[in-house]
């Protein structure tokens, strides 16, 4: 099927959701310009899905619109790194909390078992490789949706969500780096705090974590040669 014969809003749509992807995998780099003819090009969409697609990650952070020059992914800083884990610091073991309180049946079963599939004994003394690492951040980030989602609070959800493509980035980012993404932790305890229904313990173990993370991707992109510059931008391969 021809991208002509699909209706405006799927095409908007999937210009929308192929141009965040290529953001939150950094296939679009941090900092990279952009404009409607380009991408047109690029994707095979029209020029009026990508304005459509990209007006909605303006809205999501995910560019910003530089006037008269087209647009540009939105940069991450040392800062704006600091500031996502930051809020995420606040926002993960509420998330944790709430989202374990609130799980449905289905929900709580989805839960442990992908909490299950991240604990799962195959961790070695070497660190994970890429493939690896990318799936358990698949699995992260699918554990976490389902708390967030859990909490049925719409504040949170959107919050979660905002926050939810910086992380991707950054996940990427540090996974590209020359130093291997270490294990956080995540193992069988958390597995028995989710059988448990243990909310307030688990969200004091995702607190440990993120603050974990935090730091480890601080130090890291502290020493890459391009921070001297303001922005962080992927290695060379």
């Amino acid at each position: 099927m021809s991208v002509t014969s699909v209706e405006p809003r799927s095409l908007g749509e999937a210009a929308y959701r192929q141009l965040r992807s290529d953001i939150v995998s950094c296939r679009l780099a941090p900092g990279q310009r952009l404009t409607e003819r380009s991408l047109a090009e690029d994707t095979g969409f029209g020029i009026s899905p990508v304005r459509d697609a990209l007006t909605r990650l303006d809205h999501e952070g995910l560019v910003r619109t530089l006037p008269r020059k087209g647009y540009q992914v939105t940069p991450l800083t040392l800062k704006s790194v600091d500031d996502v884990f930051t809020l995420w610091g606040i926002i993960g073991p509420e998330i944790a909390r709430l989202g374990l309180r609130d799980a449905s049946a289905d929900q709580h079963k989805q839960l442990v078992g992908t909490f299950r599939e991240i604990a799962k004994p195959d961790k070695t003394s070497k660190p994970r490789v890429d493939g690896t690492q990318s799936r358990m951040f698949a699995l992260d980030d699918e554990a976490f949706t389902t708390l967030a989602l859990a909490t049925q609070n719409d504040y949170l959800i959107t919050i979660f969500r905002r926050l939810q493509n910086d992380l991707g980035r950054i996940w990427v980012l540090l996974t590209r780096g020359h130093t291997p993404t270490p294990d956080f932790g995540v193992d069988e305890e958390w597995v028995g705090l989710l059988e448990r229904r243990d909310g307030e313990a688990l969200a004091a173990t995702v607190r440990d974590a993120i603050a974990d993370v935090h730091g480890y991707a601080l130090r890291i992109f502290s020493r890459w040669p391009s921070v001297a510059a303001s922005e962080i931008t992927p290695p060379r391969a």
